[in-house]
């Protein structure tokens, strides 16, 4: 990692996330110290990166962790006393953890605990008990739901599976831990006075937090404990919005232009870290050439974390690529003007000055030395034929051009048998973005496809059918060319240096999942608390319109382009009847947030590029006296996002 504390960069918004940080890691120790004594802590591979950014090793060690596993087969070796068992509710790992354990009893007596994320299922219990090895173990749950990235991103970081559980499984687990989360958000900071969405998921989503809501009301009328937050409207988050991934689908399948987005689109983010080559991120490294080597085997890469705790980064993240080169070779002047003031230091207290800048310059050189070899790495990928190929046909299907070129190019990649998930990306966006291909081209590549990559892929493509993302074309009308007059979404004269429109990040195509929260921040009617003229909540009431109204208006003015989209849109107002008794809960409410301006939750519910989350922060720069979070699923890239849905052969 490139030296950061695990959320420091946090605590300067409103809404203060590094509360929710203290929460997951307030539970950590609680969980650690179950089992007495040394211990090994073996977790699910994909939690390893999520709780790193909520606890140090230091944490663990000082709790007795001597060694982390993961969990990645039914073989185990260890020589630890106790295992704490950390992991998602899958039933591959039920059947990993019943294999140690039976191995275990062979041998000496483990002490072996297991904490479900974010909740133990009964399905998986019962696989344990079926293998006959429950009461061998000692069952728990830890609530890790929400992992704060920066002041305005916060993820749940779920398997990047979601949106093709949820539309092509039929699985609603993940719009449950959703709505678990979301009521979490909502205990801290208080209800949300306006919830608004689009997609049927999205309406699941919120349909559950309004029996959630519900069953809370119902619960509260008995208890003796102190009023609950979810009795108070917050006083500094005025609207939810939820967008349902399933609404706009051409976004994370168009290339991402900004700095952060081609990171992850050529070397791949997760959970805020990098992997890059050691030279990069070694000091010792630029002090002198490099000892040769004669072993073949390549250098392990190390992990830099990219946060805005290095500030250059945060600089640099929004921006699109284009603009990156110029950017940093004015901090590399800047840097090296003020290592040239160390010869005009005469005086002692001129020394001091500069010695005592020293420590945070040398930090500065570190982090430009890692972001020009990343930008390096970068421009050699983008320089490429293939890139710009790809880009060509992506910025052509998405503007509208339904010309001979792009099948052509398509069936180049094919033939040079490019990665199946590249392929599919550009297929699925033409085909989106342009109500589907005609019958003979799709037949065409449907032949291609499964005769180049295998006949495992007839069930690939079927899946992407059955999810829309792959069509034949049944009219010459386009429901994405609709939206795309209506909202504007090609800007022709895009200016990536000084940006006025949140295109820039795509160089000209604005994406549609951000158009639609700027139709809805545009048109919405301002809900917050005293405005209503009657008060729906009563304490006493167990009915969902007892504090819940859905308004008519929708998305003022952007109905025609509700209506083409899939999926249900609503607007919902929850209020509350204020009594004496809830004056405790309102304070605690306000020492949770900073009291200037409002603040506006964007969910994504089936994950979200980063591009998006830069477009947003471009809304939130021209948005004067409001601040936005963004809330997801998981992040994703294009090639995350198809991945889980191709058909391999050991499946």
């Amino acid at each position: 990692m490139n030296g950061t504390t695990p959320g420091t960069h946090l605590g300067n918004t409103p809404l203060n996330l590094a509360k929710l940080r203290e929460l997951s890691r307030k539970e950590l120790p609680e969980i650690l110290d179950k089992v007495r004594g040394k211990k090994g802590l073996v977790l699910d591979p994909t939690l390893t990166g999520p709780l790193s950014l909520i606890a140090e090793f230091n944490l663990l060690k000082n709790h007795g962790v001597e060694k982390i596993y993961h969990l990645e087969s039914d073989t185990l070796e260890t020589d630890c006393p106790g295992l704490i068992y950390i992991c998602r509710p899958k039933l591959k790992y039920m059947r990993y953890i019943a294999s140690h354990i039976k191995h275990f009893s062979k041998s000496s007596k483990i002490d072996c605990w297991l904490f479900f994320v974010p909740e133990r299922t009964m399905i998986c219990e019962r696989v344990l008990e079926e293998e006959g090895v429950k009461g061998d173990i000692t069952i728990g749950s830890y609530a890790m739901d929400w992992i704060p990235y920066e002041d305005d991103l916060i993820s749940m970081e779920l398997d990047p599976s979601t949106w093709k559980e949820i539309y092509l499984d039929g699985d609603q687990t993940a719009i449950y831990y959703a709505a678990r989360s979301i009521m979490r958000l909502q205990s801290i900071y208080g209800l949300f006075p306006r919830i608004m969405g689009k997609g049927d998921a999205a309406r699941q989503l919120a349909d559950m937090l309004l029996r959630m809501r519900k069953e809370h009301a119902v619960t509260d009328q008995v208890s003796t404990k102190a009023p609950s937050l979810l009795n108070t409207v917050s006083n500094h988050i005025d609207q939810f919005i939820i967008i349902d991934r399933n609404v706009d689908l051409v976004t994370p399948l168009c290339t991402q232009l900004t700095y952060e987005g081609l990171i992850d689109e050529t070397m791949g983010i997760k959970h805020c870290v990098v992997e890059l080559d050691p030279s990069l991120i070694t000091l010792a490294a630029s002090k002198g050439p490099s000892t040769p080597t004669t072993s073949t085997t390549p250098m392990k890469k190390k992990k830099y974390v990219l946060n805005s705790s290095d500030k250059l980064f945060g600089q640099l993240r929004d921006q699109n690529f284009a603009v990156v080169g110029g950017i940093l070779n004015k901090v590399a002047k800047r840097i090296n003007e003020n290592y040239e003031e160390r010869h005009n230091a005469k005086t002692m207290a001129q020394i001091r000055d500069f010695v005592g800048r020293l420590g945070e310059l040398q930090q500065e050189h570190q982090s430009l030395r890692v972001h020009t070899g990343i930008a390096e790495e970068i421009i050699a990928n983008t320089v490429t034929d293939d890139f710009n190929k790809v880009l060509e046909v992506q910025q052509n299907v998405v503007a509208g051009v339904d010309g001979n070129k792009e099948p052509e190019y398509i069936e180049e990649m094919i033939n040079r048998q490019k990665p199946l998930v590249q392929v599919l990306r550009l297929l699925c966006l033409m085909s989106l973005a342009q109500g589907g291909l005609k019958q003979k081209l799709f037949d065409h590549f449907e032949k291609e496809i499964v005769q180049t990559y295998g006949y495992e892929h007839i069930e690939t493509l079927h899946r992407l059918e059955k999810l829309g993302l792959w069509m034949k074309r049944t009219n010459n009308k386009s429901t994405f060319g609709q939206c795309r007059r209506l909202l504007k979404l090609i800007v022709d004269d895009v200016d990536e240096f000084h940006p006025n429109d949140i295109s820039y990040v795509y160089s000209g195509y604005a994406p549609l999942s951000i158009r639609l929260v700027q139709s809805a921040m545009q048109k919405s009617p301002n809900f917050t608390t005293g405005t209503s003229t009657t008060s729906l909540f009563s304490y006493m009431g167990t009915s969902t319109a007892n504090f819940v109204k859905e308004t008519t208006s929708g998305w003022r003015g952007a109905e025609d382009i509700l209506r083409l989209l899939p999926g249900q849109s609503f607007d919902l107002k929850q209020t509350v009847e204020y009594g004496p008794e809830t004056n405790a809960a309102m304070a605690r409410a306000k020492r949770h947030g900073l009291q200037h301006g409002k603040t506006t939750i964007i969910f994504f519910l089936g994950g979200c590029t980063h591009t998006e989350v830069s477009a947003i922060r471009f809304l939130a720069q021209h948005d004067e006296g409001r601040d936005y979070l963004v809330a997801t699923t998981q992040m994703i890239n294009g090639s995350t996002f198809l991945t889980p849905i191709i058909q391999h052969r050991n499946e």
